[in-house]
């Protein structure tokens, strides 16, 4: 582990935490990127900000959470404008920095659902939605995977985003399908599904069937740039994902602007031509079709 990890974990535990607290506020006044306050609940570090309440495993000095709200737009609300009285499925929520983002877009009269596999993960966005007071989100401790299964295991790094399912040191966690999950809920009609699952995709999709037939667009992340990076054949998703929701009927298209970021390279968008869902070149001059 790196010295600065080192002492910054030191320095969140214990009797050294409500020293350092003061110090890491008056640094994080002292950046002047929106965040007003650092504070500890039941181990979770809550960022006031002037945006919003954003929760997180250890204390983010420099991090600059004022732009937050504007790089979840650039990398889901990218080919999906949110009305309000939306409804959207949010597989993969993380400590839910976009569920803040889509709560405020779909208003009162929508409806956020967030599904979080990682027990600490969660316990961060469930802090976010009450903090936040996002009276139209659903919080659902789970893991999206095949139909058969309700326990998996899950990876438990520090880097909570990268966290897998099925690791072979792994803490159990539930696990469901999107289909159960569409049923319990009663949702109907879903106008944004956003899927971020850390190579789990290949996994999510054959139980969500049912759910795409009421599913007007979706994003999901996959992560054949991690497969590149690390040679795991088991992230390389894309053409299994493609694969699956063209033969459930989707227009899929990919982002293609110059420049993008890996993770926003593997991308796929897909758009249900049976509910009159298709992508317009007029609003999306960067998509193209890809076979």
């Amino acid at each position: 582990m790196p010295v600065a990890d080192t002492v910054k974990t030191l320095l969140t535990r214990g009797r050294l935490q409500s020293i350092s607290l003061p110090i890491m506020n008056g640094l994080a006044r002292l950046q002047g990127r929106g965040l007003r306050r650092i504070f500890v609940e039941d181990g979770i570090w809550m960022h006031q900000t002037s945006s919003g309440y954003f929760a997180y495993h250890q204390p983010y000095v420099r991090l600059d959470l004022s732009r937050l709200d504007e790089i979840a737009r650039c990398h889901f609300l990218w080919g999906y404008t949110p009305k309000a009285g939306d409804v959207i499925m949010d597989v993969g929520a993380g400590v839910g920095e976009e569920a803040l983002t889509f709560s405020r877009a779909v208003g009162a009269r929508g409806k956020v659902i967030c599904i979080e596999a990682h027990p600490r993960t969660f316990r961060c966005l469930e802090r976010l939605a009450r903090y936040n007071r996002l009276e139209n989100v659903i919080a659902i401790h789970a893991a999206a995977t095949e139909p058969g299964r309700s326990v998996v295991t899950i990876e438990d790094a520090s880097a909570y985003l990268a966290n897998r399912l099925d690791a072979a040191a792994g803490i159990p966690i539930p696990a469901t399908t999107l289909d159960a999950l569409h049923q319990q809920q009663n949702l109907g009609r879903i106008h944004f599904l956003k899927m971020n699952i850390e190579g789990s995709e290949r996994l999510a999709i054959h139980g969500m069937t049912e759910t795409l037939r009421q599913t007007e667009i979706l994003c999901v992340s996959c992560h054949d740039f991690l497969a590149r990076r690390a040679n795991d054949a088991g992230l390389r998703t894309k053409g299994t994902v493609r694969n699956f929701l063209q033969q459930n009927g989707f227009d899929v298209v990919e982002r293609l602007e110059p420049g993008l970021l890996p993770h926003l390279g593997d991308q796929l968008w897909a758009y249900n031509p049976a509910l009159g869902k298709k992508p317009q070149s007029n609003a999306l001059p960067s998509l193209m079709p890809r076979q």
